[in-house]
């Protein structure tokens, strides 16, 4: 058939029409592709970093478009085309000559494809990204200022949770103390300590094993260095509740306060008298 020629040696035949139209599509696709082909019209700079040619001025502004060289030393370099381009004279992002520089001399060819890599719109983006007041070192020490500022309010929440769990009070304390106490003025207990504030909510004294008719409580604690007495009532084992409120409300303590039990009957010696008492942390 016309335009049909068989292949020696293979049982297949070439359309030319359709080679053609293959073509025909593929230098289209080309001339998309590439807007401007050209040659250098005189020598650019030694160092690579500019191609000159006279027809630029009376063509589009490439400049963010990509260039590649096409002959030459440095034929198949392409680079980002950084300013405008309407002077005759193209800047490269980068010299060319992969970066020890090559100048592009008269006659070199070149070609400016429609890629912009580097557009105007990112170009402002950059600057923006770069401004002092706005960019993202601004940002940056703005985050960091905030941080600060949360580590500083995490610093507080944690002061304050410390103190709220305070409230909660400590594990009410129990226990008992075995003495002589119709020998000698003895000790039943100490609460709290030296140099730390406490609130005393409750103490509760027994005196179930005891048989004595004056019994003595006293407290004791420093006032001003020095360790006074602060409280003394006597009870009747025999008549008196075997529980007593010796501090039956809140009362703030800053040193220790001792607590001593003395009896007027020697059958009291040797036995266990019982304490319950409970703290606040301040």
């Amino acid at each position: 058939m016309p335009g049909e020629f068989d292949i020696e040696g293979k049982k297949q035949k070439l359309d030319i029409a359709a080679i053609l139209a293959a073509m025909a599509e593929l230098e289209q696709k080309l001339e998309a592709l590439v807007v401007f082909r050209g040659q250098a019209t005189d020598d650019g700079a030694p160092d690579g970093s500019s191609i000159i040619c006279s027809d630029l001025p009376t063509k589009a502004d490439f400049n963010g478009n990509e260039v590649v060289i096409t002959s030459g030393p440095c034929a198949g370099e392409a680079r980002d085309i950084a300013a405008p381009t309407i002077s005759g004279v193209i800047v490269p992002g980068t010299p060319f000559g992969n970066m020890v520089g090559q100048q592009v001399t008269t006659g070199t060819g070149f070609a400016i494809l429609a890629i912009r890599t580097t557009p105007a719109e990112v170009a402002a983006i950059e600057a923006k990204l770069d401004d002092a007041g706005h960019g993202l070192a601004a940002i940056v020490n703005e985050i960091n200022a905030n941080e600060a500022k949360i580590d500083d309010l995490e610093t507080k929440g944690d002061a304050i949770k410390s103190q709220s769990d305070k409230l909660a009070g400590k594990a009410p304390v129990s226990g008992s103390t075995i003495a002589n106490w119709n020998v000698a003025e003895s000790d039943v207990v100490s609460i709290g300590a030296g140099g730390t504030r406490h609130k005393l909510h409750s103490l509760l004294l027994s005196i179930y094993n005891l048989v004595g008719t004056t019994i003595t409580v006293r407290l004791y604690m420093k006032v001003n260095g020095t360790e006074r007495k602060v409280y003394e009532q006597a009870f009747n084992a025999t008549s008196d509740p075997p529980g007593l409120w010796i501090v039956n409300g809140t009362v703030g303590i800053h040193e220790a306060l001792r607590v001593t039990l003395v009896s007027n009957n020697a059958a009291d010696d040797g036995a266990a008298v019982e304490y319950d008492y409970m703290l606040e942390e301040m």
